[in-house]
């Protein structure tokens, strides 16, 4: 048995000891497979990397060449009339006029190099340091940035790189793939490499300080220096470099704001402190035996308190706003291939490189007018309305063309808002900031989209619709109540009514049974290129989402032309549905040789609406509408009212046959305007004046609105109603159209409907021309008042007699008045009221929603 045992065992032994030499010869040749991997992988790698760093690093010019090969000139504005507006500057302008480092303060140096790159002396063109943080930032979810959403790492060689030799992949595009980053930053690193490698870091320094942009249309240092302080780059001190060096992390920012550039140069000081070692071993002439600054902490901190002493900030550019947004679109126009950039010039350099000569649309005669008129307005009223910044859109309807665009009140305020203060004064018109491009709540003038959307949908003027208490969400945390702006309630009221006096809860209750997507639909068709959240709610219709002042102006111009919308074919990047044309502001392009690069010949046409529902809205807007806003003018004309919530926002965007103008009142920093402010007074003058003068400016005729073959006007409870003939309406209202036509009413009989009073006078399409001395402000207005106020006060703000003020409210002079009671500011005698004028209803102490 033991035997046996034995021979077992043995048997066992014998076979665990080839099964381990099987496993020892695999490993062996799974190990010996894997390391000739990793060698032909590395192989592979430095192979791939080779030629990938020839190929970025190859036939590489230096700065000065690379922008003379590709830059052709600067290119220049014109209005239509052939006046200059300016000259695009060329961001790279310094580097093709040098000035020699020994001819830069030694500060600027030290402050630059401890601000942008503390290793630039010792680092071989890329600061590894840098990139690690940045790595672990962007590449990793532990660097609190998500991929690529931390902190950048590049060296000044690298920034040198990023500016000058590869413009054509760093655009800033938002949706920049991810290979796309990874190629950009290779071949950065790899040129940056490569230029350390050939050039002299004294002489790549140079070329940095050369095109850094510093804000003020200042390009390099010397720029900058002039620009500040009006002085040349070598005799800067340790202040003002250290003010200058800070710049450049957002110029848009620090250049505008004197004392957020200040806070700044305190960090660029402080940084200064903690890299003390690294900038008092920066040599002189490459020499490192000789030190080109020997700071101490003393003297830094000692130039925190230097006087900082600037020269005037403004500059000779006309239109400034406008010259701006024309930029932009000559670089867009030129993306979408409406023409062709001249020699190799990318379309993002085309305006500062190309040698354009770029007529405008704009109208400079006209332009100043419009200024003047925003300018004299405001000036007039701001103390009482505490509104003190506006911008203004005028287009000819006819061909799409912008005429004069205003973008706020005065573009040489500097002031801007301390984000962490936003209630801080002296921000209230941030000049540079350009209202007429950017996204704010334009109010009531949205309830055009919904209205329009409504007769599509088979309503009329006449249609019926509630005026009573509406509370959307009710029985949730989100149950929210929309107000009107006196709030009062007036029952079952006509569309034409609830229009022309802009009735919220009328347009609310007309946008839940349209549908929020058929609205921005239509808003979109009309040429609105926001609004893509698709999450407004219902208050969209009131002004809750932001769009643009310049996309309104435009939109509206549909309504001049009875639907249609002409203009250029669109250069913007729209999704499906949204407008096909852009208004137009350039009307010639030629090149350094005087070729005709595009030249817009005639205006392109869509139709967008049926001309009938068009002019159901203008024919509400140019009677009752203008009429009930007491906008009226020498012409016939047609106007919507919106002021947003609390009243921060008042617009006035109205129209005649010829001319379109969106004027937007309140202040750039968002704070509110006085209580009581509604459009009609606050915005209403600027609109008034600058449609009638610009019309007699033009030489416009005193057209009516044509009316379309297919509308037929009846009789509706003794006034006119507008109907489309042969087209069924579906809602029940005031009275039928013609035989056949109402089916809406004629299932039922016509519900009695608010009875409208009589005219002395038979109904006319054209409004009763307004003296233009007539006043512009309604006979009343109203003033929620506040802590300190006194009767006497309260009159002086608004230059009228305190015993007026005290009797409009049925109070005597010495009553004292508690926060938040609601004043009747009855027209002064140099004022009067028009005659015959609806008086509006006080102002209720509930704020408004957007959109009265």
């Amino acid at each position: 048995m033991d035997k046996i045992y034995r021979a077992r065992r043995k048997r066992a032994r014998h076979i665990r000891t080839q099964s381990g030499r099987v496993f020892r010869q695999r490993l062996g040749a799974i190990f010996t497979l894997v390391l000739f991997a990793g060698v032909l992988s590395i192989a592979g790698v430095i192979g791939a990397s080779f030629l990938v760093y020839h190929s970025y690093a190859s036939d590489l010019q230096n700065p000065q060449d690379e922008i003379d090969q590709r830059f052709v000139g600067p290119s220049f504005a014109f209005d239509r009339n052939g006046q200059q507006l300016g000259e695009y500057v060329d961001k790279t302008a310094g580097l093709r006029h040098p000035v020699p480092l020994n001819q830069i303060s030694p500060f600027v140096i030290a402050a630059t190099v401890a601000t942008e790159d503390s290793t630039f002396y010792t680092n071989p063109g890329v600061n590894f340091k840098g990139l690690a943080r940045a790595a672990w930032e962007n590449l990793t979810p532990f660097g609190g940035g998500g991929f690529f959403g931390g902190t950048g790492g590049s060296s000044i060689t690298q920034q040198l790189v990023k500016n000058v030799y590869t413009p054509e992949i760093n655009t800033g595009v938002v949706n920049e793939s991810t290979s796309d980053k990874i190629n950009r930053k290779l071949k950065e690193s790899v040129v940056a490499i490569e230029l350390k490698r050939q050039y002299s870091n004294d002489q790549i320094l140079d070329w940095y300080l050369g095109q850094i942009f510093y804000g003020r249309n200042a390009n390099g240092i010397e720029a900058a220096s002039e620009a500040f302080f009006g002085k040349k780059a070598k005799d800067l001190t340790l202040g003002e470099a250290a003010y200058l060096a800070g710049l450049p992390q957002a110029p848009g920012d620090y250049a505008k704001d004197a004392d957020s550039a200040k806070r700044r140069q305190g960090e660029v000081l402080d940084l200064m402190i903690s890299h003390l070692d690294d900038i008092n071993k920066i040599p002189t002439d490459g020499d490192e035996t000789k030190p080109l600054v020997g700071l101490t902490v003393d003297q830094i901190n000692a130039a925190r308190d230097e006087p900082l002493n600037f020269i005037d900030t403004s500059f000779s550019i006309q239109a400034p706003h406008f010259f701006y947004y024309l930029q932009d679109q000559v670089t867009k126009m030129c993306q979408a291939g409406l023409f062709s950039a001249p020699g190799d010039i990318s379309c993002d350099e085309v305006v500062t490189q190309g040698g354009l000569k770029i007529t405008s649309t704009l109208d400079l005669g006209l332009n100043a007018l419009v200024q003047k008129s925003i300018e004299d307005q405001i000036s007039a009223y701001e103390d009482g309305t505490n509104g003190h910044d506006a911008s203004s859109v005028t287009i000819d309807p006819k061909t799409g063309e912008i005429l004069a665009y205003i973008g706020s009140r005065n573009f040489n305020d500097d002031h801007v808002c301390d984000q962490n203060d936003p209630d801080s004064l002296g921000c209230e018109i941030s000049g540079q900031v350009d209202i007429a491009s950017s996204e704010q709540s334009l109010g009531s003038t949205m309830k055009m989209f919904t209205y329009l959307k409504a007769f599509e949908d088979g309503w009329v003027p006449s249609t019926f619709i509630d005026d009573k208490e509406l509370i959307l969400d009710p029985g949730t945390n989100a149950a929210h109540k929309i107000n009107n702006w006196n709030s009062s309630y007036l029952g079952t009221i006509t569309i034409r009514k609830a229009m022309s006096e802009s009735v919220n809860t009328a347009a609310v209750r007309t946008l839940l049974e349209v549908g929020e997507d058929g609205m921005r639909d239509m808003a979109h068709r009309m040429g609105i290129t926001d609004l893509r959240q698709g999450n407004c709610g219902p208050t969209i219709t009131l002004g809750a989402c932001e769009v643009k002042l310049v996309d309104q102006t435009f939109a509206y111009a549909v309504l001049a032309n009875g639907g249609d919308m002409i203009g250029r074919p669109t250069s913007e990047d729209l999704p499906s549905g949204f407008r096909e044309l852009d208004p137009v502001s350039v009307l010639k392009i030629t090149d350094n040789d005087g070729n005709v690069l595009y030249n817009f010949d005639k205006p392109e046409t869509r139709h967008i609406v049926d001309p009938a529902y068009a002019y159901m809205i203008t024919d509400i807007a140019s009677n009752d509408g203008i009429n009930w806003s007491r906008l009226t003018i020498d012409r016939p004309a047609a106007t919507k009212t919106g002021t947003s919530e609390e009243f921060r926002d008042g617009v006035i965007m109205g129209y005649t046959p010829d001319l379109v103008t969106g004027v937007w009142m309140g202040n750039a920093n968002n704070n509110p305007m006085t209580p009581g402010t509604f459009s009609a007074q606050g915005v209403g003058p600027i609109w008034r004046e600058v449609m009638t003068e610009a019309s007699q400016y033009l030489n416009l005729p005193k057209d009516d609105f044509k009316r379309p073959d297919d509308v037929i006007l009846l009789d509706c409870n003794g006034r006119r109603e507008v109907f489309k003939v042969n087209t069924p309406t579906v809602k029940a209202g005031a009275c039928h159209g013609p035989s056949g036509h109402d089916s809406g009413a004629s299932a039922s009989p016509t519900p009695k409907g608010p009875v409208f009073p009589t005219r002395t006078e038979p109904p006319s399409t054209t409004p009763t021309p307004v003296p233009t001395e007539t006043p512009v402000l309604p006979a009343v207005t109203y003033y929620k008042t506040q802590e300190g106020d006194t009767v006497q006060s309260v009159a002086n703000k608004y230059r009228v007699g305190a015993a007026d003020l005290a009797k409009a409210n049925a109070i005597t002079i010495t009553t004292p008045l508690q926060p938040g009671t609601i004043l009747v500011i009855p027209l002064s005698s140099a004022q009067p009221s028009p005659a015959g004028s609806p008086t509006p209803v006080p102002e209720p102490t509930e704020s408004p929603q957007p959109g009265n």
